[in-house]
């Protein structure tokens, strides 16, 4: 295949429009795997009759040649869960960083066919938050195992490292988040929680970038919440 780079968005969606297996897996490009990744990830998945099995990680930076996170031998469990279970864990971050597995794309195998209708955009910096959460709940059961089965490597002038907090932590994710997720009765307590943080990144960012228009429409939302007493 020979594609003209159109950013990482664009990247998935051309290697899903090729995808003819039953399971799809992502990679990035400066990360590793360990040498037993994808047959754990193919046994949990069978054994647990599930539709996404998921791992953990451990988080390299290459600069200081020292890993950031690392998981132990002993920190290993497995578990199982519906999508609305799996929403629960969404932005914990301690002991294990679900915050993180939660978010990207990598560590885990899915069945190719939860991906009928999912594209991901190709204008956004970072686009894993926008788009990993919808095929979670396309999902019945999420199997999970606590156990770093993937390296994830932060170079300084990779896409993550350079890209601002809004990029990172985009508004769009949590509003269409709590739209969808209400509809479906989910509780939404912690997406609030959420959006109230994302908004004050994007209020502090857009002013520190000179975004004069991104900045007041940010504090316009904020007004509104504290008018009415929701922060």
């Amino acid at each position: 295949m020979h594609k003209k780079n159109g950013g990482v968005g664009s990247s998935r969606n051309a290697g899903l429009e090729m995808a003819t297996g039953e399971y799809v897996l992502f990679v990035d490009h400066d990360d590793l795997l360990s040498e037993t990744h994808i047959e754990e990830l193919y046994k949990l998945l069978k054994k647990n009759d599930a539709d996404i099995a998921v791992g953990n990680f451990n988080h390299f930076i290459e600069e200081k040649r020292a890993y950031g996170i690392w998981l132990k031998e002993d920190d290993y469990f497995e578990k199982t869960y519906t999508p609305e279970e799996w929403f629960t864990v969404e932005y914990e971050t301690v002991p294990y960083n679900m915050s993180i597995i939660f978010a990207v794309p990598w560590a885990k195998l899915y069945k190719k066919s939860l991906f009928e209708n999912i594209v991901y955009p190709i204008n956004a910096r970072v686009e894993d938050d926008l788009t990993t959460w919808k095929i979670y709940l396309l999902a019945d059961k999420i199997a999970y195992m606590n156990k770093a089965i993937y390296t994830h490597r932060i170079f300084e002038n990779s896409v993550s490292a350079q890209a601002n907090k809004t990029a990172v932590f985009p508004l769009e994710a949590v509003e269409e988040r709590i739209g969808l997720l209400s509809q479906l009765g989910f509780d939404i307590t912690r997406e609030i929680g959420a959006y109230r943080y994302r908004l004050q990144i994007c209020i502090d960012t857009a002013l520190k970038d000179g975004d004069y228009l991104k900045y007041r429409n940010a504090k316009q939302k904020m007004a509104i919440l504290k008018k009415y007493k929701k922060i």
